[in-house]
């Protein structure tokens, strides 16, 4: 475990970065392929840890900004409840992950295939700044409600995490931790 002010630290860093990309990418489109980055990062740390070469969801207990922030700063607002069982189902997480997927895919192609002279980085980045502020809002919905990373249980990132790393375990519902580790894993809160 991190020490206090490495954490309070690391959890202020992980607010300033989500807070940035989501302002930002409504100024400075080609902020949003920060989201892009991310999400090849969860990739290939969970294709890692298929090879045993990391530890499963090794992105959301180390990496992952939006639920460090959210953690941090929801933590005095949010009710504390426990999530509904009907998020943890695995059947329904896989499918928002891939309807989450399929979006973007979709739009991508849509958007870089009718570029005509625009810049292609911006038009990637605001589809993946869209995703990001969407994401974070179902974030923020369900910390205020519940716990301040219950997103963490439902976040496509993750579930995309634990089909490549082979884990079809179902998450508990009360799988979020409040203290800046990652809620689903190993490690609950």
């Amino acid at each position: 475990m991190q020490p206090l002010r490495t954490r309070r630290v690391l959890d202020t860093l992980a607010l300033l970065f989500v807070f940035a990309v989501a302002v930002g990418g409504w100024f400075y489109p080609v902020v949003g392929l920060a989201l892009a980055g991310l999400m090849a990062t969860a990739v290939a740390l969970s294709v890692l840890a298929r090879l045993g070469m990391a530890r499963q969801r090794a992105f959301c207990n180390g990496v992952c900004p939006r639920g460090r922030a959210l953690g941090f700063a929801l933590k005095p607002f949010t009710r504390g409840k426990t999530l509904p069982r009907v998020f943890t189902d695995l059947s329904l997480r896989r499918g928002l992950c891939g309807f989450m997927m399929f979006c973007v895919a979709g739009s991508l192609v849509r958007a870089l295939s009718g570029l005509e002279g625009h810049p292609a980085f911006a038009a990637a980045g605001r589809i993946f700044w869209g995703l990001c502020v969407a994401s974070l809002a179902g974030g923020l919905l369900l910390g205020l409600l519940f716990r301040p990373r219950a997103w963490c249980v439902v976040c496509p990132m993750g579930t995309l995490q634990d089909t490549i790393a082979g884990s079809s375990r179902k998450r508990p519902a009360n799988a979020t931790g409040d203290r800046g580790d990652a809620a689903p894993g190993p490690r609950v809160g």
